[in-house]
């Protein structure tokens, strides 16, 4: 069936989203201008001005609609790994950036964000929003899963937040320049330190229960 006026907006929506998404982690929010979106969405740059206003409006939109496909992607990611250390590994993986940038665009969109959050009030704004219900989100999902492995955090729910998520997106920015410097099992092991949770204990669950990364203390 011949798409809908309304299915057609929503398409062309998504892909500019998704395009620029692309092209502000590749080369820098600055350097990337309207019609460099629209090219690579195949759409005109009257599109981008008809759904967003400008430049700006196409960034705030962005951040608005990343936040949540983001956080689909990783807990479909996390929910589908059966040991605590997997669901471990499944966040650190969503974040990690590789030496031949293949991985890690999230990481880079984030890092691209904060730089312009520094120059601009207004995008500084919606993204100390965006990370306040983050910081609530993570620690409710960190506050359940140490509950259902009996770990023992070096912190409160709401400073362990913080806290992983500096370890996470700073050896992600390391690893990305070092290489060499951030393996993979190192990440584990800050990440299971910060949480308080040894894998090599027999006494560990190896299959956590519906509570993990889904639920908080009760």
């Amino acid at each position: 069936m011949p798409k809908t006026q309304q299915q057609r907006k929503t398409e062309t929506r998504a892909r500019l989203l998704a395009a620029a998404a692309d092209l502000f982690a590749e080369q820098g929010i600055d350097a990337v201008s309207v019609d460099a979106v629209a090219e690579a969405a195949g759409r005109t740059s009257g599109a981008v001005y008809a759904h967003f206003g400008n430049k700006q409006g196409l960034l705030l939109a962005l951040l608005d609609s990343w936040k949540d496909s983001v956080l689909t992607v990783l807990l479909a990611e996390v929910a589908v790994n059966d040991s605590p250390l997997g669901q471990l590994a499944a966040v650190w993986e969503n974040v990690a950036a590789t030496g031949d940038g293949t991985s890690g665009p999230w990481s880079l969109l984030e890092h691209e964000l904060w730089l312009r959050a520094t120059r601009d009030p207004e995008v500084a704004e919606v993204i100390r929003k965006r990370n306040t219900e983050a910081r609530r989100f993570s620690a409710r999902q960190l506050d359940g899963w140490t509950a259902a492995m009996d770990a023992q955090p070096v912190a409160g729910p709401q400073e362990l937040a913080v806290l992983v998520r500096a370890l996470l997106t700073g050896l992600a920015m390391q690893r990305r320049i070092e290489p060499d410097t951030v393996s993979d099992e190192l990440a584990l092991r800050g990440l299971c330190a910060l949480l308080g949770f040894d894998p090599s204990d027999p006494t560990s669950p190896s299959e956590p229960p519906e509570t993990r990364m889904s639920g908080a203390r009760p």
